[in-house]
């Protein structure tokens, strides 16, 4: 699927969302199946340590900020809170990362 394309598909089903947020999801999504990264040597048992969700925020980012510079300004403190958070997560488990996402999403109900 191609990065228009996954963009067409999030805006369909999360139509109250901006173009921001859909295009971070898109870098992190695309940045979590790229073929040569660690996620797609690991298969399906990955274990999703505090290592390899780094590498994929960090490669993320950086799909951002080549592809869209222009968002990327928008959601770099959002990449940054969440990589700094990540001992954070191992701490309190996967759910505040999950808080801290639906927090920039501007769901605070979560």
């Amino acid at each position: 699927m191609t990065k228009e394309e996954l963009f067409k598909d999030l805006k369909a089903k999360h139509p109250d969302w901006s173009d921001e947020q859909i295009w971070t999801q898109v870098s992190i999504m695309i940045s979590a199946g790229a073929s040569d990264g660690p996620i797609s040597r690991g298969g399906a048992d990955v274990n999703p340590t505090e290592e390899i969700i780094r590498i994929v925020l960090e490669k993320a980012k950086e799909w951002l900020f080549e592809i869209l510079p222009d968002i990327f300004m928008k959601v770099a403190d959002f990449f940054t809170e969440l990589i700094d958070s990540l001992p954070d997560w191992a701490k309190n488990g996967l759910s505040y990362a999950f808080r801290l996402i639906a927090r920039y999403f501007g769901n605070d109900n979560y």
